[in-house]
């Protein structure tokens, strides 16, 4: 299952946007000495920093701030500022530096559903300096996206674990390490661990309890199987437009015609764990989907058709979202519309053939999954196919007259690697 972060189909009515509308004529008119810009504002202000909305000029430090590997120009910021900003579904708030009302920073908030996720940078030329800048712009964050605007939950979505300063001040905080990602970053040619740091709205854990004391579900015997490789094919047995092959499915871009079938299977599935329940799924919609999926280059989400080599019949869907190629690392999911085809095996030879994607095509060093509890034979499966449990995410959907928690998995390229291989003609006893 994918992580069930992705918001991108949010309506216009959650996005968080604060665009400042101040003009240049404006910010020349109110110009304040330096060190006094926090006194302007009540909240959102710390020991040594404070935040506040994007405003014109800002574009000038556009390197302390703009989030990315490449630094962005001055004159792309602003553009970017006046141009793009107020289509934003995010909530972007400067870090700026008391002493001097210096941009060091940045922040950016999504919502999905009821839980917010929290994004951070801090100019790296500031050195240590930085890290314990950004510790209190998490901190002030989470404080008030939980404490004074009454959120249930409020996660870091991103702490690196060489990083002890900032997570030492979250724990100050209350806020503690829901999930560590082993080797899921990239610093020069190694790679650390990451941290998901959350933040419970203490009110609400009175009231639902602590839900890390709740005793992850778990199905099966949580021991890998041997992996079901991908097998040669010559000549004319090879299935049209195949990207991976194995003894009983195979690998496919998706296609037009594909979507059809999940509307037909969407309509007849039987199964309500989903995060939202059952989905109605409109054919034009999976159409367009699946196109847009195709455009986006480099692609962040690759997804595949699973299909029966004894007939070419489509009866499912593997793929890597969220896709970080920077730090190799993406997110694993699967989806067997056609209800036949579960629990046979079918599922996990098709994830074998997409590891050997990510890992040897792709590069990825890592990937990760996120499941419902509820969930537990797809947990159970993850185990099955390599994944080892790295934490709990609290409280990310709404179930049964309160809320459910997230576990969350990792599989290492090499771990997987190193796990042995099957003989074809044990694909369908190993996969089950």
């Amino acid at each position: 299952m994918a992580c069930p972060r992705n918001h991108n189909w949010l309506p216009p009515d959650m996005k968080e946007s604060i665009v400042s509308t101040t003009t240049n004529d404006q910010a020349d008119e109110t110009k304040i000495e330096p060190g006094t810009g926090h006194t302007r504002q009540t909240f959102l202000i710390g020991e040594q920093v404070y935040l506040r909305p994007i405003q014109s000029g800002d574009e000038k430090y556009a390197a302390s701030w703009k989030q990315g590997i490449v630094r962005s120009s001055v004159s792309s910021a602003e553009k970017w500022i006046e141009e793009d900003l107020k289509d934003e579904e995010s909530l972007h708030l400067m870090i700026v530096r008391k002493s001097d009302d210096r941009i060091v920073g940045s922040l950016v908030r999504d919502r999905w559903k009821h839980n917010i996720w929290i994004d951070g940078y801090i100019d790296p030329l500031f050195g240590d300096q930085g890290d314990l800048w950004l510790a209190e712009a998490y901190c002030m964050m989470l404080q008030w996206s939980v404490d004074e605007q009454h959120r249930l939950v409020a996660s870091i979505n991103r702490v690196p674990g060489n990083k002890p300063v900032i997570l030492e001040k979250l724990e100050e905080i209350g806020a503690r390490s829901s999930s560590i990602f082993h080797e899921a970053q990239r610093v020069g040619d190694a790679f650390i661990d990451w941290h998901i740091v959350t933040y419970l709205n203490k009110d609400w854990v009175r009231t639902l309890g602590d839900p890390y004391a709740i005793e992850k579900p778990r199905t099966g015997t949580g021991e890998p199987r041997p992996v079901i490789a991908p097998v040669d094919v010559e000549g004319d047995n090879l299935p049209l437009n195949a990207i991976r092959v194995g003894p009983r499915v195979y690998l496919r871009p998706l296609q037009k015609a594909d979507a059809a079938k999940l509307v037909e299977w969407s309509r007849r599935e039987t199964e309500p764990f989903w995060s939202s329940g059952r989905d109605v799924v409109a054919q034009t919609s999976a159409e367009n989907w699946f196109e847009r999926l195709g455009k986006t280059e480099p692609q962040t989400w690759v997804r595949f058709a699973v299909c029966l080599r004894e007939n070419d019949e489509y009866i499912g869907s593997v793929g890597v979202d969220q896709i970080d190629y920077d730090n190799r690392c993406g997110e694993s999911e699967s989806e067997f519309h056609n209800v036949e085809y579960r629990s046979k095996g079918y599922g996990t030879e098709a994830k074998h053939l997409l590891f050997d994607y990510a890992f040897n095509t792709l590069g990825l060093h890592s990937l990760q999954s996120w499941v419902m509890y509820g969930n537990t034979r797809s947990a159970a499966a993850l185990r099955k196919q390599g994944y080892k449990d790295v934490g709990i995410e609290p409280w990310l959907v709404r179930r049964d007259g309160g809320y459910e928690c997230f576990g969350t998995y990792e599989l290492l390229a090499d771990e997987w690697r190193a796990m042995p291989r099957a003989r074809v003609e044990e694909a369908g006893d190993l996969a089950g």
